[in-house]
C-alpha cells in the first residue's frame, strides 16, 4: 500500500460515506468507522516495515502530480500512528450522534477528508504539499464545527488557522528561495544555522502555537472543542491540535536557529545550551502552561474546562521542545502520546454524559456514577494521566519534563511546570465532584444509562492503553529512540524496566506495584468495614429547616470561588485584545466597503487605478 494510493482510497471513502449518509444517516456513519480502522491498520503494516527495517518506494505508483511525493519516517510514523488511533477510536461515537445533526451526510465525508488530510501532512516531503493538506484539515474542520453549537466558535478557529497558515506559508517562501527547492528536508537544512533560519524558525513557531492552541494564540480552541460535536471534540484535542506539535518539531527540533543563550546572557545562566529562540519559545509554553491551568478551574462546562486543559497541555509540549536534548524531546514525544490518550477518553466520558442528558455544564449534573460507572471509570483514569499522577502515561511524560527542565536550570518555568501540575489536581477533580460524584438533580434521573456497548468499547481501549503507558512505558519510548535519532538527538537511556533521568531513575512497574497494593488495601478496607447508608437529599437540614428543592443542594456551582476571586480581573486580558482587534477589522471592513462598494462606479474605478498604481510604483 503505497501512501498516495491511502490518501486517495481514503478521500474515495469519504465520498462513499456521504451518498451512504443520504441514503441512510447511519449507515454513513458506518463507513466513518470503517474507513479509520482501515486508514489505522494501514499505517501499522508500514510502521512494522520501517521497524523490521524494510524499505520500499511509497510512491510507486503515480496516481497524483509528479510534485506530490512521500516518505516514510520514523517522525511521520509516529504521529500517524497515534493521530489515526485517535480517529479510529472516536469513529465509534459517529452512529450514536449522526441523528442530532443538521447535515449528517457532510459531517461524515468531512471526518474522513480530515483524516486524509493528516496523511498527507504527516507524510509528504514536499514543502507545497504539506501546506495543502495543511490547510485540507483546516477546511474539513472548519465546516464540521459549525455543525456542534456554534458558527461563531468555527470564524474564530478559521481565523487563528489562517494566521497559522500564512506563517507557514511564509516560511516555505524563504526555504524555497534559499534551497532552490520545495523539498522539506532540504529546504530546513538549507536555512539551518543562517539569519533566514531565524526568521524560519519563528514563522514556524507561530504556525505552530496557532494549530496547538498556545498563549497567545489560544482563544480559538475553548470556543472550538468546547462547540463543536461531541464527538469530533475528542478528535480535535487528541488529534488535529497535534499538528501543530509535528511543525513545532519541525521549527525547534529540525532547524538550528541563530545564537544560543550563552552569547546573549553570558555567565548568568545556566542552561547555556539553549538557543535564545527557544528560550523564547519555552518562556511563552510555561504561560500557556500557567494561563490555560487558570482558565480551566474557571469553567463550568465539562468540555470547556478540557478544553483549557488541552491548552495548558500543548504548554508542556512546546517547554519540552524547546529545551530538547535527548530527556527533554522524549518527554515532549511520550507527553504527546499520553495527553492524546487522556484527553480523547475525557472527551468520550463527557460526550457519553451529554448524549442522555443533554448538557455538559457541571451545575446541570451529578450522580452520573450510579446510571454510568464505567463512564465514570474511564473519565477518573483520563483525568488521573492528565494530572500526572502514577501509574499512568501523563506521569511517565511529566517525570521525563520536570527531570528536562531542573536539568538546565530553568527556575522561572520549573515553576510554572510545577503550578501546572498541581493546579491540574483542582480542575479535573471539578467534573469528577460534581458531575459524576455530585447529587443526582431530579430532571436526569430517568435518563442517565450505561452507555452502549460500541461507546464504551473505545473508552475502554482508550482507558487500558493509558494504564500500559503509566507501567510499562519503555517500549514506546524505544520507538522514540528511534525518532531521535532520526532527528539527531542521542537516545534516552532506558532499561528493561527503568528510565535514566539526570537526577535519577525511575522504575515505572514497581511504582505502579506500589500503587496497586495502595489500591487493593483501600478495597480491601472498603469491602470489610461497615457501610454508610445512602441518604437523599431530603434527609439533609440546616438550622432546624429542611430543604426541599434539591438543585439548592448543588456545590459544582462556583467550585473554586475563592480562588477564582484572585486573579478574575486580569484573567480576560487576552479575549479583550482580540475583541478590540475584531472591533478595528470591522471598522476597517466598513470603511473599505463605504469607498469601494459604493452605487457611484467611478469612485471604485479611482480607487482601482490608485491601487494599481501604488503596487507599480516601483516600474514606472
Amino acid at each position: 500500500m503505497t501512501v498516495e494510493l491511502l490518501i486517495i482510497l481514503t478521500l474515495v471513502l469519504g465520498l462513499v460515506s456521504y451518498f451512504m449518509g443520504r441514503f441512510n444517516k447511519v449507515y454513513g456513519a458506518v463507513v466513518t468507522i470503517i474507513a479509520s480502522m482501515f486508514v489505522f491498520i494501514s499505517v501499522g503494516y508500514m510502521a512494522n516495515d520501517i521497524l523490521d527495517g524494510s524499505t520500499f518506494n511509497y510512491n510507486a505508483v503515480k496516481y497524483l502530480p509528479v510534485f506530490a511525493t512521500f516518505t516514510v519516517s520514523y517522525l511521520g510514523i509516529f504521529f500517524a500512528i497515534l493521530v489515526t488511533f485517535v480517529f479510529a477510536m472516536v469513529s465509534f461515537f459517529n452512529p450514536f450522534f449522526v441523528e442530532k445533526y443538521k447535515y449528517p451526510a457532510v459531517y461524515n465525508m468531512l471526518y474522513i477528508f480530515s483524516l486524509a488530510g493528516v496523511l498527507g501532512v504527516f507524510f509528504t516531503d514536499n514543502l507545497m504539499v504539506l501546506f495543502f493538506f495543511f490547510e485540507f484539515v483546516v477546511w474539513s474542520g472548519l465546516f464540521i464545527i459549525p455543525l456542534g453549537k456554534s458558527k461563531k466558535a468555527a470564524v474564530s478557529y478559521y481565523a487563528f488557522s489562517t494566521a497559522g497558515s500564512f506563517a507557514l506559508l511564509y516560511a516555505i517562501f524563504i526555504m524555497r528561495d534559499v534551497a532552490g527547492t520545495y523539498n522539506l528536508y532540504a529546504g530546513l537544512a538549507s536555512v539551518s544555522g543562517t539569519t533566514q533560519g531565524t526568521y524560519v524558525m519563528i514563522l514556524l513557531s507561530i504556525s505552530a502555537f496557532s494549530k496547538l492552541g498556545a498563549f497567545p494564540l489560544h482563544t480559538w480552541l475553548p470556543a472550538a472543542h468546547g462547540n463543536a460535536p461531541h464527538p469530533f471534540s475528542p478528535v480535535l484535542s487528541g488529534a488535529l491540535v497535534k499538528l501543530g506539535a509535528f511543525v513545532a518539531i519541525l521549527a525547534l527540533v529540525k532547524l538550528a536557529p541563530v545564537g544560543d543563550l550563552q552569547s546573549v546572557f553570558g555567565s548568568y545562566t545556566d542552561a547555556t545550551f539553549l538557543y535564545a529562540s527557544q528560550y523564547a519559545v519555552a518562556i511563552l509554553g510555561a504561560m500557556t502552561i500557567v494561563f490555560g491551568t487558570l482558565m480551566a478551574i474557571r469553567q463550568d462546562d465539562a468540555k470547556k474546562l478540557l478544553a483549557y486543559s488541552s491548552v495548558s497541555n500543548g504548554g508542556y509540549i512546546l517547554v519540552a521542545l524547546s529545551i530538547g536534548g535527548s530527556v527533554g524531546l522524549a518527554g515532549g514525544l511520550y507527553h504527546i502520546i499520553a495527553h492524546a490518550l487522556a484527553s480523547a477518553a475525557a472527551f468520550l466520558a463527557i460526550g457519553a454524559v451529554s448524549r442522555v442528558t443533554g448538557t455538559s455544564k457541571m451545575s446541570e449534573l451529578g450522580g452520573m456514577i450510579h446510571k454510568m460507572p464505567i463512564t465514570y471509570m474511564v473519565y477518573l483514569i483520563a483525568i488521573i494521566s492528565m494530572a500526572g499522577i502514577p501509574p499512568m502515561g501523563g506521569f511517565i511524560s511529566k517525570w521525563l519534563i520536570f527531570q528536562a527542565v531542573i536539568d538546565n536550570g530553568l527556575i522561572l518555568i520549573a515553576v510554572a511546570v510545577f503550578f501546572g501540575s498541581i493546579g491540574s489536581f483542582l480542575y479535573v477533580f471539578r467534573p469528577l465532584a460534581a458531575l459524576f460524584l455530585g447529587q443526582e438533580l431530579p430532571q436526569h434521573k430517568d435518563k442517565a444509562k450505561i452507555p452502549p456497548f460500541f461507546m464504551l468499547l473505545p473508552m475502554i481501549i482508550l482507558s487500558l492503553l493509558i494504564v500500559y503507558t503509566g507501567v510499562f512505558p519503555n517500549y514506546i519510548l524505544g520507538f522514540i529512540n528511534d525518532v531521535m535519532a532520526e532527528l539527531g538527538v542521542d537516545a534516552l537511556v532506558i532499561g528493561k524496566y527503568t528510565i535514566q533521568g539526570p537526577n535519577g531513575v525511575l522504575h515505572p512497574t514497581l511504582v505502579a506495584s506500589v500503587f496497586g497494593v495502595g489500591v487493593l488495601i483501600a478495597f480491601i478496607i472498603f469491602i470489610v468495614l461497615k457501610k454508610s447508608r445512602k441518604v437523599g437529599l431530603m434527609d439533609t437540614y440546616t438550622a432546624g429547616n429542611f430543604i426541599y428543592t434539591e438543585e439548592l443542594m448543588h456545590y459544582s456551582l462556583d467550585f473554586y470561588a475563592p480562588i477564582e476571586r484572585l486573579y478574575e480581573k486580569y484573567i480576560n486580558i487576552t479575549e479583550d485584545f482580540y475583541k478590540k482587534l475584531e472591533n478595528k477589522v470591522v471598522d476597517f471592513g466598513r470603511m473599505v466597503k463605504y469607498f469601494f462598494f459604493t452605487n457611484k462606479p467611478e469612485v471604485t474605478v479611482f480607487w482601482i487605478v490608485v491601487i494599481i498604481g501604488f503596487l507599480l510604483w516601483g516600474d514606472l
